[in-house]
């Protein structure tokens, strides 16, 4: 269904994907390549309307197996098929190591992702120097730059590209969709060279206040803002996010915006700014977790779970508040005795950007202060904490069907996918505990238990709260959880996005502002 409906409202538009990862990486065994699907959670969005359309997605070579399918390709899409039976056109990117490390690993991660997760410790980090500035224009900007080369060919190919479909396609206008915090260059830069084009970009992640910003000199978040400026629509996740992208605009950059009907207006340019939080392919995931890999997987669980189970499933980033999420669970121990050996703690964690010291760190400390509470609780025959550091997707889902409690307790969040995967097919009348200041809480809070992420005390008495909570009350919220989940799935966040394309930025509908004005008259 959401196939069908994708290509209807991409009908008379040629839709280039472009984001930091693609859609499969290749690995080579022997002399033949094998593509597997990209992890995290917008590849997973994505996938459906890349495979569904005839949409090339622009994204980075990873591998060497990806380099070296690339090179055969350097002029035009690669039909791929994935391990999870889609094909798609990848048009790759090819940075040099060197170049990619700056980008991503000095720019992207950690410096723009902790300014949007406002994680900087202020007083310390982080400091802007040469080196900074040197990663910013080889590494960031240079990406970048490569990125919209291969979008502008994508674009242009597109009406003669012997491997779309070939129905319409000289009267296709192309589409460019951008996705997240790597790319914030990409927009200008292609409408510079392609000034009709149509774009739109998604952020992912929070967009901080604008006196957060200022973090970064104004050499480098000024573009940032500029680069954004260059779509027709932007995206984000929730209508917080939003008004703090008006206000930057408004307050660093002395824009004019409307609030009301939520724009900014540059150089006679209308670009509309709204809110629609991602979400998951419902029938999709519920037909995985029936699966047998995950049926065996749960029944492995089965062997060994406690009475009563707390998970946490996430990427040992610092913004997922592992440390905090421990230190509430030691203090309900602590203060209830009585579940010492009747309740265990599994986090299921993966490995998350290992190249970056500090996330190295922060691992490290997370599987210290598990080792900590092993030794101070533990008795014969039971671990308060079961902590595994893994990537696999039957377990995961297994492990969202056995939980008692799931702990999504982020320090800041775009919007957090785990919280829907988990009460959609979880089979023990789970209670979700839910950050704050999660994209999620807008939508699911009401039904969740709320919890100020800094606040471990206030953690630890949710945590006994949901252990103990009653199971008609644990039922109805879990099925309020669901119905939000299903009404606002991942086909409403695609339709929705497209349906605006089209409102708001179709050929033909005036782009000024004086214009804008007169339709609203």
């Amino acid at each position: 269904m959401l196939e069908e409906y994708a290509r209807h409202l991409l009908e008379g538009w040629l839709p280039v994907i472009v984001a930091n990862r693609a859609p499969v990486e290749v690995q080579k065994k022997g002399n033949r390549y094998i593509a597997t699907r990209g992890a995290g959670g917008l590849v997973s969005a994505l996938s459906t309307l890349a495979s569904s359309t005839d949409a090339v997605w622009v994204g980075c070579a990873r591998t060497e197996a990806d380099r070296e399918v690339a090179e055969k390709h350097p002029r035009s899409p690669v039909s791929i098929t994935g391990d999870d039976g889609r094909s798609y056109r990848i048009g790759f990117v090819t940075p040099d190591e060197e170049t990619y490390d700056l980008y991503y690993n000095h720019i992207s991660n950690p410096l723009l992702w902790f300014l949007q997760h406002y994680l900087w410790n202020l007083s310390h980090n982080p400091t802007i120097d040469r080196d900074t500035d040197h990663a910013w224009t080889e590494g960031y900007v240079k990406v970048n730059r490569l990125f919209a080369d291969r979008v502008v060919q994508a674009a242009r190919r597109g009406a003669t590209d012997p491997q779309s479909s070939g129905k319409g396609r000289g009267k296709d206008r192309p589409l460019i969709l951008i996705q997240d915090y790597q790319l914030y260059l990409v927009a200008k830069m292609v409408r510079e060279r392609l000034p009709a084009v149509t774009l739109q970009q998604f952020i992912h992640i929070p967009w901080p206040t604008p006196q957060y910003w200022k973090v970064l000199p104004s050499k480098m978040r000024d573009p940032i803002v500029e680069g954004l400026l260059g779509n027709d629509v932007i995206g984000f996740q929730t209508p917080r996010d939003c008004r703090n992208f008006l206000l930057t605009c408004e307050e660093n950059m002395g824009l004019s915006v409307d609030y009301i009907e939520q724009a900014a207006f540059v150089r006679g340019r209308t670009i509309w700014v709204r809110s629609y939080p991602v979400s998951i392919d419902v029938d999709a995931f519920v037909e995985k977790a029936a699966s047998p890999e995950v049926l065996q997987e749960q029944r492995n669980i089965r062997r060994w779970r406690p009475r009563k189970l707390i998970l946490r499933v996430d990427r040992s980033d610092p913004s997922k508040n592992l440390l905090r999420g421990f230190a509430a669970y030691d203090r309900m121990l602590q203060a209830h005795p009585e579940l010492v050996g009747e309740v265990q703690f599994w986090a299921y964690l993966q490995p998350s950007r290992q190249d970056v010291p500090f996330y190295r760190k922060y691992l490290e400390d997370v599987q210290h202060i598990a080792r900590e509470l092993n030794q101070r609780y533990g008795v014969k025959g039971w671990r308060p904490v079961r902590m595994e550091l893994r990537e696999d997707l039957n377990r995961a889902v297994a492990a969202y069907k056995e939980f008692d409690v799931l702990l999504v307790n982020s320090i800041y969040d775009g919007m957090n996918l785990v919280a829907k995967e988990g009460m959609m097919v979880n089979e023990q009348d789970g209670v979700l505990i839910l950050s704050e200041n999660t994209g999620a809480h807008g939508e699911l809070g009401q039904w969740a238990l709320t919890v100020n992420p800094f606040d471990i005390d206030q953690t630890a008495d949710v945590l006994y709260q949901a252990l103990t909570m009653d199971h008609r009350q644990r039922r109805a919220r879990l099925n309020r959880i669901r119905s939000v989940i299903r009404q606002n799935d991942i086909a409403r966040w695609i339709s929705s996005q497209l349906q605006d394309i089209r409102d708001l930025a179709s050929p033909g509908r005036p782009r000024n502002r004086s214009a804008r004005r007169r339709i609203a008259s």
